[in-house]
């Protein structure tokens, strides 16, 4: 059955959350634990795919003799603890009200853990202006492919043509985009954007390209 609902889909860590230092901490002290040490580049290469993808990488990479499912407990745990600080970014909360005003759907899509992603918007008060949450737990095959935002489409009941989705990482808009979805990149760097996406440098200006009518 097709779909006829709009609806604005977001990615959480780097682009609802302000959470892109939380997680170099994160990447930090889970290769210190091992010895091991980890680089800017990496860091930005492991932006957006599911952690279990990101843990399986790492292990390989680095030679860590422990099992994949233990590394991976250890990597959660550090992003549990760090994340009681991360705050959302400036402009989540009046982009969301302008998208509930405007009757459209809105939803998370994240790499991150649905306990994580829940726990997060109930910590910030976001919980009740969020309709659906699609997070790793979800999905066989994460960013960058459309899998995760398919199923967002699917759960909201929204037209791929006439919702938007907003990410951070050039893997996350893939996903989006692959899923039929305009979507807008958060970027600051002219080097770092994707053709096909509608670069902005912040959520406000997400909210002012889709909901012009809405003062600031």
């Amino acid at each position: 059955m097709a779909h006829s609902g709009t609806g604005i889909f977001l990615d959480l860590d780097g682009t609802l959350a302000n959470s892109l230092k939380v997680m170099r901490i994160a990447y930090n002290s889970f290769l210190d634990r091992f010895g091991k040490l980890g680089s800017d580049a990496e860091f930005s290469y492991l932006n957006g795919p599911p952690l279990s993808e990101i843990v399986q990488y790492l292990g390989a990479k680095h030679e860590l003799s422990k099992p994949h499912e233990e590394l991976l407990t250890v990597y959660r745990q550090i992003i549990k603890e760090l994340y009681l600080d991360v705050i959302p970014n400036a402009g989540a909360t009046d982009l969301l009200n302008k998208a509930k005003l405007s009757g459209h759907k809105t939803g998370v899509v994240t790499s991150n853990s649905i306990e994580q992603a829940r726990h997060w918007l109930r910590q910030v008060d976001l919980i009740e202006k969020i309709d659906i949450i699609v997070a790793s737990d979800d999905v066989r095959c994460g960013k960058p492919a459309p899998e995760p935002y398919l199923l967002a489409l699917e759960r909201a009941e929204c037209a791929a043509r006439k919702s938007f989705a907003v990410e951070d990482s050039l893997s996350g808009a893939r996903a989006a985009l692959s899923a039929g979805i305009p979507t807008f990149l958060l970027s600051s760097d002219p080097d770092g954007t994707l053709p096909g996406t509608m670069t902005v440098s912040n959520l406000g200006a997400v909210a002012t390209r889709i909901y012009p009518a809405f003062p600031k």
